[in-house]
């Protein structure tokens, strides 16, 4: 959430400071023979005694880590280790670029927060923030420049940011909060009357990833619920206020204690930020968008920034800073994405919510405890089709009546829906980066559906119709050249979760063609992720129980094939696990012996038997189910076998 400037030399790029051009200052470096690397050129100025060399080798490292090329060798030197000290430098605007440039780096993935907390980032960070939590420091803004904060201040604000994206990152991160004694001075900031809502926003960000499954942070939150309760109530009166909002009722959520206090006003106000149109936010910046990408310049070049006559520094600094202060479309696009952060914070909150502990395996059980007397059942046609999905309601009732009345069904399925194709075009050429928070928000809505559908019944989604529609209207969207694998798996996820709801309505399907059908097995067949074709083939085999003989004889071949192929083994369990629903409530005896199957069958138990040695640790909490599938598997083949002893083959025709 930080506020690290953009120079202007290059689009879309982060920079802390705003003092003088990188690429010059870096080709400057070189062509005086001073480093033999730029890395080697930004540590050289990091040890310099000069405050400007320090802060000018902070900013070319703010804006270096933008490219994917330069991380590597960021990584390969001491470059973060040595700059980690200025965190705690004497001088202000040292302190400020370093909390900056370590901000920027510590959004790129993972891997780096985890290699910046083994260079002892957090150290620094921490003494920097306890600085501020022993001091009755409050901001101010100045108004003449957009209301922007003191130098001070924004460094806190970088600082938090840092610590928000490491605590996300590694636990290593968390455990040193948990022992820094930060939380309590860290929730006053919540008053965005006095911090403003960037810092508000900010901290409450990085408290709600502390405060996940953090029994530790749960002891002192719950002595702040007023507090938080209080942000609850804020109004829509701005995206980063719906933010705020969001956030706080994520915390709540988080801590037992408080979302069981506060459940009903809770679910109001998720319900609230799911109710603000972002389509219409987008469409109006997008109208905008294209005047920005006119103005950036598209590639490094030097801008000349010679001091005015009789200009003093504090003088030079306020003109760079008021000219590197955001346009108002700019300022738009910021405030467009916080709203779809807060809409997918929203999603992801309901979807907690709506989790079920019947949700989560064991994951301390092992073959050898899974004996046949333990399966799920001995596989005989007569005890009808191991349901995967009841038809009965999960939820505790004041959950399942807010749900309903306040339709969230219908407002996830509108954020899961694509935007129309001009925004995303013009999104796409301006601002990826609102590309992608859209992207997210509907993976997050679609995941959010998923777990509702597997947690209440048809009729309060809908019913059977609506079901099938969103089905239906999904399959489209999917078969229209969805790209996305994030989105792609949520949303054969959620076809997979609406589908096991159909089970008992084949009428809804007498219009599907073998050409349809064949959708679905190229869908397979073109699909790159295992989590995804196990979604396809799952579905598969639902399908096999509701359409007529013709087409089941084409799923359980094509599922058979498909299967002797596929590596992934949970793709395999899931696949066998549906088609043997298929002969639930039908023995199929000439389409066993036309496909061969007990053949088939038995060399999938085979390679299933031989792979669950291999796979136990890889498989994780999944190990269970598949051993469980792996068991009812062998029970099938005996089944098959015994059938076609007593089965007479039609060879007419």
């Amino acid at each position: 959430m930080g506020k690290a400037k953009k120079p202007k030399v290059h689009k879309n790029q982060l920079n802390p400071t705003g003092l003088v051009d990188v690429g010059a200052l870096l080709n400057q470096e070189l062509a005086n023979g001073k480093s033999e690397t730029p890395i080697q050129a930004i540590v050289d100025q990091l040890q310099s005694a000069s405050a400007e060399d320090k802060i000018c080798g902070l900013q070319t490292l703010a804006t270096i880590c933008q490219n994917d090329v330069n991380i590597a060798a960021v990584i390969e030197s001491e470059i973060v280790r040595i700059a980690a000290a200025l965190l705690v430098d004497a001088d202000n605007s040292i302190r400020h670029a370093t909390a900056g440039a370590f901000r920027n780096l510590s959004v790129l993935s993972v891997e780096i927060c985890e290699y910046m907390v083994d260079q002892d980032v957090l150290t620094p960070l921490l003494a920097l923030l306890n600085k501020y939590a022993g001091s009755e420091w409050k901001p101010t803004f100045d108004q003449n420049l957009q209301n922007q904060m003191d130098e001070k201040s924004d460094t806190f604000l970088q600082a938090v940011s840092l610590l928000w994206n490491l605590c996300e990152s590694t636990s290593v991160a968390l455990d040193s909060f948990n022992q820094s004694q930060l939380l309590e001075s860290f929730v006053k900031c919540l008053d965005w009357n006095v911090y403003g809502k960037d810092i508000a926003v900010a901290v409450a960000q990085c408290l709600l990833v502390i405060s996940e499954d953090n029994a530790a942070s749960w002891r002192i939150l719950v002595n702040f619920g007023t507090e938080l309760h209080s942000l609850l109530l804020l109004p829509d009166e701005d995206h980063p206020t719906v933010l705020l909002r969001t956030v706080a009722a994520g915390i709540i959520a988080n801590v037992p204690a408080l979302a069981a206090t506060y459940s009903g006003q809770l679910l109001q106000t998720l319900a609230k930020t799911l109710e603000v149109n972002h389509r219409t936010a987008l469409g109006t910046v997008t109208s905008a968008l294209p005047l920005v990408g006119q103005k950036d310049v598209a590639a490094l070049e030097v801008i000349e920034d010679a001091p005015m006559e009789d200009e003093s520094a504090e003088q030079s600094f306020q003109r760079r800073r008021r000219a590197d202060l955001p346009s108002d479309v700019e300022l738009e696009v910021r405030n467009v994405g916080w709203l779809l952060q807060a809409q997918r914070i929203a999603a992801e909150i309901l979807t907690n919510i709506c989790s079920t502990e019947e949700e989560e395996w064991q994951d301390d059980m092992d073959d050898e405890n899974l004996s046949e007397a333990e399966s799920v059942h001995d596989f005989d046609a007569a005890t009808g089709m191991n349901d995967s999905l009841e038809n009965t309601d999960k939820l505790p009732v004041e959950v399942l009546e807010a749900i309903k009345t306040m339709s969230l069904v219908e407002k996830l399925w509108q954020k899961a829906q694509p935007i129309a194709e001009n925004v995303r075009e013009i999104l796409e050429e301006n601002d990826r980066n609102l590309v992608k928070r859209v992207n997210n928000l509907r993976a997050a809505a679609m995941l959010c559906l998923h777990n509702l559908c597997n947690n209440i019944t048809v009729e309060d989604l809908g019913g059977a119709e609506a079901v099938y529609t969103v089905w239906l209207e999904l399959g489209q969207q999917v078969f229209q050249g969805q790209q996305n694998p994030k989105l792609l798996e949520a949303s054969t996820s959620l076809m997979r979760a609406t589908l096991e709801h159909l089970r008992k309505s084949p009428e809804l399907f007498k219009q599907m063609t073998e050409s349809d059908l064949q959708l679905m097995l190229n869908g397979v067949n073109e699909c790159q992720d295992s989590e995804i074709r196990a979604n396809w083939l799952r579905m598969l085999g639902i399908l096999g129980c509701l359409l007529p003989e013709p087409l089941i004889k084409l799923i359980i071949d094509f599922v058979l094939v498909t299967c002797l192929k596929e590596q992934d083994l949970w793709t395999v369990s899931e696949a066998m696990d549906s088609m043997m629903d298929i002969f639930a409530d039908n023995d199929w005896p000439q389409l066993v012996y036309e496909l061969g199957m007990p053949a088939k069958c038995k060399e999938l138990d085979r390679i299933m038997k031989a792979k669950l040695k291999q796979s136990k640790r890889e498989l994780n909490e999944r190990y269970p189910a598949v051993c469980t599938v792996r068991t009812n598997l062998s029970r099938f083949c005996k089944y098959l076998e015994a059938e076609m002893k007593k089965f007479r083959p039609n060879t007419e025709g």
